[in-house]
Order: C-alpha cells, then sequence, then structure tokens
C-alpha cells in the first residue's frame, strides 16, 4: 500500500501503533525538519524550565519565512553527526510529554480542506504496519491537537497584516518584535515591562496587564494581536520602545 498517496478525512480509519519494539524506533527523529509554532516553544521550554531564550539558543535555529523578511524556528540537529534530534535518549523522547505539534501529528499529514494523508511509507514507519486501528478524528484528539487552534489563533494571520517598511532600522525592529512576541516571550514580558507607557497607549485594563505578567499563554495571544495591529501602528509604537536590540 502506498500510504502516501492515500487521502482521508477525519472519519476515515487507519492501523498504527509507534513502540520500542519496532525496528524504526526513533529513526524518524533524525535527519528531518522539525519546525516549532510559538505554543510548542512555550511549553517545552517550561517543561525544561529554561528561559524562551536560552531554548532557543540551544535547541534551536532560525529560518527566515519566503516573501516576508520574518524569521520562524526549527529544532536544531546539526550538533549531532547522525542529525539526531537533541531531545532524542535511549528510551524515547525526553520531552515526549511536551513534543512539538509536527511530532504529535505524525504519521498523519494535513492536506488541507479537510483532507488528510501520511507522511512516511510503511517500509520506513513500521507502525504503519500494526493493527491497531483509530480514525484521523480520534487520532488528532488522542495527540492533543485541539489545544493548539484556540491558543494559537491569529499567529498565521500575521504575515497578512505585519509588512515591512522599506527602512531598514524600522524593519529590523520590527522583525525583532516579531520573533520576540511569537518565540522569545520571556524577553517579551521584560520588554513590555520595561515600556508601561505601551499598556496605556494600548488601552489594557489592570487585567489584562497582570494576565500578561503573569501567564505566557496570554502573553503569547496578546503577542499575536499586537503583531496584526500592522505595520504602521507598530512603527509608531516601537519609537517609543527601548531594549529590542
Amino acid at each position: 500500500m502506498n500510504h502516501r498517496h492515500l487521502v482521508l478525512n477525519e472519519d476515515s480509519e487507519f492501523a498504527f501503533h509507534c513502540h520500542d519494539g519496532l525496528e524504526c524506533f526513533k529513526t524518524c527523529c533524525r535527519d528531518i525538519n522539525i519546525y516549532l509554532s510559538p505554543y510548542d516553544v512555550l511549553r517545552m521550554k517550561n517543561f525544561l524550565n529554561l528561559s524562551s531564550e536560552d531554548f532557543l539558543k540551544e535547541y534551536t535555529l532560525k529560518v527566515q519565512v519566503p516573501h516576508t523578511g520574518l524569521s520562524i524556528v526549527q529544532i536544531d540537529m546539526s550538533k549531532d553527526n547522525k542529525l539526531r534530534c537533541p531531545f532524542i535518549t535511549p528510551k524515547g523522547c525526553q520531552v515526549y510529554q511536551e513534543r512539538p505539534w509536527s511530532c504529535r501529528m505524525a504519521p498523519v499529514d494535513m492536506l488541507g480542506g479537510g483532507k488528510y494523508s501520511f507522511i512516511f511509507e510503511s517500509s520506513h514507519c513500521h507502525g504503519l504496519n500494526e493493527t491497531k486501528k483509530q480514525t484521523v478524528k480520534d487520532w488528532l484528539q488522542d495527540q492533543g491537537l485541539e489545544i493548539y487552534d484556540e491558543t494559537e489563533q491569529g499567529f498565521n494571520e500575521i504575515p497578512n497584516h505585519l509588512k515591512l517598511t522599506g527602512n531598514p532600522e524600522t524593519d529590523e525592529k520590527l522583525k525583532q518584535l516579531f520573533f520576540m512576541a511569537c518565540y522569545d516571550i520571556d524577553r517579551f514580558r521584560t520588554l513590555l515591562m520595561n515600556n508601561p507607557s505601551l499598556y496605556e497607549e494600548l488601552s489594557l485594563d489592570q487585567e489584562a496587564i497582570d494576565e500578561i505578567k503573569h501567564n505566557d499563554v496570554q502573553l503569547m495571544k496578546f503577542g499575536f494581536k499586537l503583531l496584526c495591529l500592522g505595520s504602521k501602528p507598530l512603527t509608531n509604537l516601537i519609537i517609543n520602545i527601548n531594549g529590542i536590540n
């Protein structure tokens, strides 16, 4: 069966079970691009008890998104001569409890429009030859993927609003603000706390300010909303922001 050519919907049933008895166990965790969403970074850095800045420096690479000038992140596998994920141990994934979205999805692949397929063939992923069956919908629920839609709402819309201006100094600050608000949220929180006038400019009440100060998820959501204001309002805001560099 050619799994990568199959097209499924959420009610389609498929066989899959990954376990340490498979010959391929952990081989899918090497020489592959694993991109991290903002919520992935938040969960993983907290699980490892690291600041966002330290987590990003130790475990990720910046990747520029074509035609935007903005950067996203992926796991840095270059430090291992076998291009192995740095979180893989002899017993499995060190961060399995807070593993990234893409690792939760695998081996299922989203095609868009409610359609799904697979990212591996059964010759590579022997778990696809197992007998345990589930529907795509059950798989997504079991992997804890539903929370991402609500938590990261607005993130994918940012490039539609945040456009570079052509002014090198302004654009560099906009790019840095994007990266901090989406990924380096501990630095983003410090930035906001060092510039309290921003709270007034953005008409934030005390409840919202307290959430931003103490709740990582609310801070991340605020960052998305801020970036979706667009480049023109943010150009005025970043004039008053110190400490981005």
